[in-house]
């Protein structure tokens, strides 16, 4: 579950709308793979604590492990809960919030060591819902989210404060009437 996330140049609509879908892209694949992955339990990778109570892991890295707090139902973490994310002993990536059979499901924050923070509904350990994603270097999504990607009524504001609100669509800003670029 690692983050790769870059700082890129200066704001331009187009550069401000590459780093957003750059990060938003990023974290989806992060957090866990798309909906369909959750349809196809059995292919997605899980990883399982010291107790052995698993989540799903799409991304397996060497030397990962994690530790679950939360109930462990049928093998899996389930309920509230915070779940860490380790490489080595080097705390990586922390999520607090509930869990629905290994998957990230309703309310929770995630934060990365790497300075991402989100805040929000989660569906198949995605974005899913209303939430607020603060990225390392000051950009701020709000808004709605479907299946990873903003989706629906948000705010974007660029590290140097510029801001777009309006309408997005599979994590593209559309402008149109009711869209303003402040």
């Amino acid at each position: 579950m690692m983050s790769i996330f870059t700082q890129l140049g200066a704001f331009t609509e187009e550069s401000s709308m590459f780093r957003f879908k750059l990060v938003s892209t990023i974290v989806a694949a992060i957090l866990l793979s798309a909906a369909a992955g959750h349809a196809q339990d059995g292919q997605t990778p899980t990883i399982a604590d010291t107790n052995g109570c698993k989540v799903y892991n799409p991304m397996p890295q060497e030397n990962e492990s994690i530790k679950w707090s939360g109930e462990c139902r049928g093998g899996f973490a389930d309920g509230n809960g915070v779940l860490d994310w380790y490489i080595g002993d080097q705390l990586e990536e922390r999520y607090d919030g509930e869990l629905k059979m290994g998957w990230a499901d309703g309310e929770g924050t995630y934060v990365s060591r790497r300075g991402v923070r989100y805040k929000g509904t989660w569906k198949n350990s995605l974005q899913d819902g209303r939430g607020t994603i603060q990225n390392a270097d000051g950009s701020v999504y709000q808004g709605e989210w479907k299946e990873g990607k903003p989706h629906g009524r948000g705010m974007y504001r660029a590290p140097n404060g510029e801001t777009l609100e309006g309408e997005w669509v599979d994590g593209e800003f559309k402008t149109k009437s009711g869209s303003r670029r402040i």
